[in-house]
């Protein structure tokens, strides 16, 4: 039986209409339609942001939702320099859906287009930390969907959840949204743009290092180096510390010149060499992470030359005649009373052999 001309064209476009409608939208399109109509207002504003996002340089975007940004219209057609980097930073050079993710521990950078002159011309980072919120006491239930999903102001999960400058998170509320470049995760806010290593000292809490920098006359030096990693002591392990180092040699036991370590770089048994050239050991115990025995409790503080961990102790140097090392290494376990016991009973044994052979000898 033939068919009717009309009815072949209907049986043509129930077939192409499934896939024509797969197409993924346009980036602006799929922006608007997911809540982020203002940041696609502000992608559109500015013809250099708008050429990088639309490039094959961006195939991940960090949109905040409407509520975050406001509904006041741009004024202005042109964006400032701080402004386009802002925007750039919302945007990382590879694809990442929330499964890859969400799949290692304690988490994964992102390299983003916010090139960083202080990084050696690559892009700022941010952070993604797929640990408990209660990092200094995670539990074997640590990597669960339970745990990594969590409730935000009590309306809208975690699905992500970001670290970026100044230790500030960002959470990502709705995600692997696709558009014809790559992805969409819509966010509760606006990532943090990093600051240098005083301002992020002040900013979160840790004066007592700021003041050593301040003392030693090295904060100039130090917000403009190079890839930097740095472990902050917290102001109560400066409280408890005698502290009668000098501020440059301890502000310099606790930089890491030439990398930049956040997190998920740190490994378990791995070495950094400070500025001084003093060893630090990374040890991670039970998904709680040491540095020379000191806790880590913050990670990722986000800087614009590096990253900062803050760490609960300033220890006593080892050798003081000698150097000063700051972060002291977890002293060994006391023997057990067993071993103890097993230890007097060989010193008994060997003096009875002795006694003996002497007499022997002399006999």
């Amino acid at each position: 039986m033939l068919l009717h001309p009309q009815a072949i064209l209907l049986l043509l476009a129930g077939i192409t209409s499934p896939a024509a409608s797969q197409t993924p939208p346009s980036l602006i399109n799929a922006l608007v339609a997911s809540g982020a109509s203002q940041f696609a207002s502000i992608i559109q504003s500015d013809s250099e942001v708008l050429s990088l996002y639309l490039s094959d340089r961006v195939t991940t975007v960090f949109a905040p939702i409407d509520s975050c940004v406001g509904d006041s219209p741009l004024q202005e057609r042109d964006l400032s320099a701080s402004q386009r980097r802002a925007a750039a930073f919302q945007s990382a050079r590879g694809t990442t859906t929330l499964e890859t993710a969400s799949r290692s521990l304690p988490g994964s950078s992102l390299e983003t287009n916010d090139e960083a002159p202080l990084l050696d011309g690559r892009g700022q980072r941010i952070v993604i930390d797929t640990r408990p919120l209660n990092a200094t006491s995670p539990t074997k239930r640590w990597a669960s969907s339970a745990i990594l999903r969590r409730q935000v102001n009590g309306t809208a999960q975690s699905l992500l959840r970001i670290s970026s400058g100044l230790g500030k998170t960002t959470n990502v509320i709705k995600g692997d949204i696709p558009y014809d470049g790559g992805i969409i995760h819509i966010t509760d806010s606006y990532f943090t743009m990093p600051q240098s290593l005083s301002a992020t000292s002040q900013a979160t809490g840790q004066t007592a290092f700021a003041q050593q920098l301040s003392l030693s006359n090295t904060t100039s030096t130090l917000d403009t180096t190079h890839s930097v990693t740095v472990f902050l002591p917290s102001n109560a392990a400066f409280s408890s510390f005698p502290n009668s180092t000098a501020p440059q040699q301890l502000v310099s036991d606790h930089v890491v010149p030439g990398t930049v370590s956040y997190l998920p770089d740190l490994r378990d048994g791995s070495v950094l060499t400070t500025q001084r050239g003093e060893t630090l050991a990374i040890s991670v115990r039970a998904g709680r992470y040491y540095v020379n025995g000191g806790l880590i409790t913050q990670a990722n503080l986000v800087l614009e030359n590096g990253v900062a961990h803050v760490v609960d102790r300033v220890s006593l140097c080892l050798n003081c005649a000698t150097k000063t090392q700051v972060l002291k290494p977890t002293p060994a376990p006391p023997a057990t009373a067993a071993a103890s016991s097993v230890s007097m009973s060989s010193i008994g044994l060997l003096g009875v052999l002795v006694y003996y052979v002497g007499k022997m000898v002399l006999a």
